[in-house]
């Protein structure tokens, strides 16, 4: 594609942003040069302060704004902006001026260079950057990417899955609506991980400081956003922490089966007779993320996944193990709380290994270019 085939719409959710639409408007004009032919879609939620009539007083005879009366939420105003765009690709910003515009250009370059489905303004990419975050805004942020690169396979190889600054392929969403369920601020994730886009590339740019207006992050907009990551995961951890549960009565009725009826497993013994309560856990837990917690992962043969999952959480095992031993040797404490302890322990080792190493293909990677 030449840059002077390229069609764009840029889409912009509006809530009580009337002081910062104008000058948008005006600095978008300015900068967006590369598109010959470009729209400008504001979807407001019925600003209270009238940000929909400011920008409906601004814009050109090509561009629109979409007042939605009794509707509210970010990601479902941007993909409605989306859908309601006719042009081949569209970005996506805010309108508080923490995007600058003059990326977009950089973004339509990517794009077309590099044949994308989606282009990520990346704060967290080399040359990337913010301006004016205190050091728990950034933890806040950075805690957040962590959390999505964790649950989220599709985000993995992307440095800023969290952005709200990005370009797709307008079909890319019109195909996958019906498996998209947007919730909360951050609907590039739904993109990346319902939306399958197969090209996904990134530009740095640096997020700039808010010039008008209240930031709109929040603990409730914390909450939504744990929910909505647990929600495209399919709750995952919640899965794996209920079989893990399961694992763990497996696990101590075990030990209580010895410390009855065979004592020697739970006195002298206890590092065989912890060791077999272990793997007795293991096969239950295997069999029931093989059922549930990962069915939908499930790649290859189910015996080489049984190898795979002991060797893989080898280092969890053996914390559990090393751990109950320790704690049973050294301190006389009781068998069954000293292998409770080793579990406990075990568990976050545990998961991160099954998640990354074992059931990781199902939500699959697009291929990704720095």
């Amino acid at each position: 594609m030449k840059v002077e085939d390229f069609q764009l719409s840029i889409v912009i959710p509006t809530y009580n942003e009337k002081e910062n639409i104008e000058p948008l408007i005006n600095e978008i004009r300015e900068e967006v040069t590369s598109a010959v032919e470009y729209d400008i879609v504001i979807v407001d939620d019925d600003s209270p302060d009238g940000t929909w009539l400011k920008a409906l007083n601004k814009i050109n005879c090509s561009d629109v704004v979409v007042r939605r009366i009794n509707l509210k939420g970010l990601s479902t105003a941007i993909i409605d902006g989306i859908l309601f765009s006719n042009k081949e690709y569209v970005a996506v910003m805010d309108a508080d001026l923490q995007h600058p515009p003059r990326y977009i250009d950089e973004m339509i370059k990517s794009t077309i260079n590099e044949n994308a489905d989606v282009v990520i303004a990346s704060r967290y990419k080399k040359g990337g950057g913010v301006e004016g975050w205190s050091a728990l805004r950034l933890i806040v942020s950075r805690g957040a990417t962590l959390i999505a690169k964790l649950l989220l396979p599709s985000t993995r190889r992307i440095s800023d899955p969290m952005s709200g600054f990005f370009m797709v392929k307008r079909s890319i969403v019109a195909k996958n609506l019906s498996k998209m369920n947007p919730m909360g601020f951050k609907v590039l994730l739904e993109i990346l991980e319902r939306g399958s886009p197969s090209i996904v590339t990134e530009v740095p740019y640096i997020f700039r400081g808010r010039l008008y207006g209240k930031s709109k992050l929040r603990m409730k907009t914390i909450i939504a956003y744990i929910l909505h990551v647990l929600n495209l995961c399919g709750w995952r951890p919640i899965k794996f922490g209920i079989v893990g549960a399961i694992g763990t009565l497996v696990n101590l009725c075990v030990i209580a089966f010895f410390n009855y009826y065979l004592p020697a497993l739970a006195s002298g013994l206890f590092v065989l007779g912890s060791g077999i309560a272990i793997e007795a856990s293991t096969l239950s837990n295997f069999i029931m993320h093989e059922i549930w917690t990962f069915k939908d992962r499930r790649v290859g043969h189910p015996y080489k996944r049984l190898v795979l999952f002991h060797t893989t959480i080898l280092p969890s095992l053996l914390t559990q193990l090393i751990t109950a031993n320790i704690i049973f040797y050294g301190t006389s404490t009781n068998p069954i709380l000293s292998q409770l302890l080793g579990i406990i322990i075990g568990f976050p080792v545990n998961y991160v290994l099954s998640e990354l190493g074992i059931w990781k293909k199902g939500g699959g990677y697009p291929a990704t270019k720095k």
